[in-house]
């Protein structure tokens, strides 16, 4: 039980620094810049659109797998909360903010480092994974490729639909500055909190 309050908490922590780094507007990860320019497209909510972008994953890892499974379910209910969680902050906590260049700069970088300290919690806790890591690594398993590759390769065509996009219909683009800092300091990040999460764990265990 504990495990599963921790893993909540930490969803939590995830959706408040993604909702920063949305509203601050000076770019995002590959994957949430897909969600973000659907929004500049049409106007719909970011945190529906993400659970919209989620849901399509979490089909292509059933139709990829052949099976309903428990976990596409935990998926589900992961992206519901945090997309209700991201509508709530970006709309209606923050939603009358403006912000000078330098202020939606720093925004950024402190929602980067929630929303990479949460993950690094969430694969220390492995409760569930986001649905587009699962859709990498159901693809990955089924079609034997290396998941690296995948989640590359998944990346990489993320950033071209989005860039294609944003120039067919003339709309704001999601892949800015914020996306090249994203780069440097996610991962870093992600990593140290996930190494120590993990020994913490251990020792509480034993």
């Amino acid at each position: 039980m504990k495990k599963y309050v921790l893993f909540i908490l930490t969803l939590m922590m995830v959706s408040i620094g993604d909702s920063l780094c949305f509203k601050a507007s000076v770019g995002v990860s590959p994957y949430e810049a897909l969600a973000l320019t659907f929004n500049y497209m049409s106007h719909i909510k970011v945190g529906t659109l993400t659970l919209f972008v989620n849901a399509c994953m979490i089909i292509l890892q059933i139709i990829l797998s052949k099976q309903l499974k428990i976990k596409y379910v935990l998926q589900f209910f992961m992206s519901l909360l945090f997309g209700m969680v991201v509508n709530t902050i970006v709309y209606q906590i923050l939603g009358g903010i403006t912000l000078h260049y330098y202020q939606s700069f720093m925004m950024e970088i402190i929602g980067l480092c929630f929303s990479a300290s949460g993950c690094g919690l969430l694969v220390a806790l492995n409760v569930c994974v986001f649905p587009c890591e699962g859709f990498a690594l159901t693809f990955s398993e089924t079609f034997k490729v290396d998941f690296q590759k995948t989640r590359q390769a998944m990346d990489i065509i993320l950033v071209i639909s989005c860039m294609s996009l944003s120039l067919i219909f003339k709309c704001g683009f999601a892949l800015r500055e914020g996306t090249i800092i994203a780069a440097c300091i996610f991962s870093p990040i992600m990593g140290f909190v996930q190494r120590n999460a993990t020994k913490g764990l251990s020792l509480q265990k034993s």
